[in-house]
């Protein structure tokens, strides 16, 4: 079954900045939870109800929303592993 996918400006903005074969190994992996074949991990604690899919050391943050239609996975923020959770969290205390 197909996922309904929506990559917000942050993600596409750092999906552009990577070098060419990572921007391949970022939308591959994209494609694979749009096509149902891979589920990204919840998160807990602070993040709990959002989910991690990782591409090497590269973590997305994302959140999925209920639609009339079905689930929609949002890719909400993007960050290289050592800095992903701690930038996020501040984000979210933001808000």
């Amino acid at each position: 079954m197909k996922n309904k996918l929506l990559v917000e400006d942050q993600v596409a903005a750092f999906i552009q900045r990577q070098p060419p074969q990572t921007r391949r190994r970022i939308r591959e992996a994209l494609h694979a939870v749009e096509n149902g074949e891979v589920f990204p991990e919840p998160l807990e604690d602070e993040l709990e109800g959002f989910y991690k899919l990782k591409i090497d050391r590269i973590r997305i943050i994302m959140k999925i929303d209920s639609g009339s239609a079905g689930p929609v996975i949002r890719a909400v923020f993007s960050e290289r592993r050592r800095m992903v959770y701690q930038i996020f969290s501040q984000i979210l205390s933001l808000e």
